[in-house]
């Protein structure tokens, strides 16, 4: 009983909590973010450890994402020599490319 009790309290706090958005310059953004990429952070997380307070996540395993529609899933396939139903491979294809990509450079 306990621990539910002790999470319904730490979703009520969460639920408290204010959420700030800031309108910087470009440049501070960006400077913001190259840090937190740099550190595995968030730039939620970084904000918080820039002002010293607690940072209570763990270190983030960076993303990309975009979306596709189905048309430009087909072109991909099409492009790579696979199967348009098969994402997973567009997928896959697609990464190899990224990969290539950011070798190059």
């Amino acid at each position: 009983m306990s621990n539910t009790k002790d999470k319904w309290l730490r979703q009520e706090q969460a639920v408290r909590a204010t959420q700030m958005a800031f309108d910087l310059s470009s440049e501070v953004q960006k400077s913001i973010k190259k840090q937190a990429i740099d550190q595995e952070l968030t730039p939620s997380d970084m904000i918080r450890k820039i002002l010293a307070l607690e940072v209570k996540s763990k270190k983030t395993r960076q993303r990309l994402s975009f979306n596709l529609n189905d048309e430009e899933i087909a072109l991909l396939a099409e492009r790579f020599g696979v199967d348009a139903d098969d994402k997973r491979a567009v997928k896959q294809q697609v990464a190899e490319l990224l990969i290539a990509h950011t070798n190059k450079r």
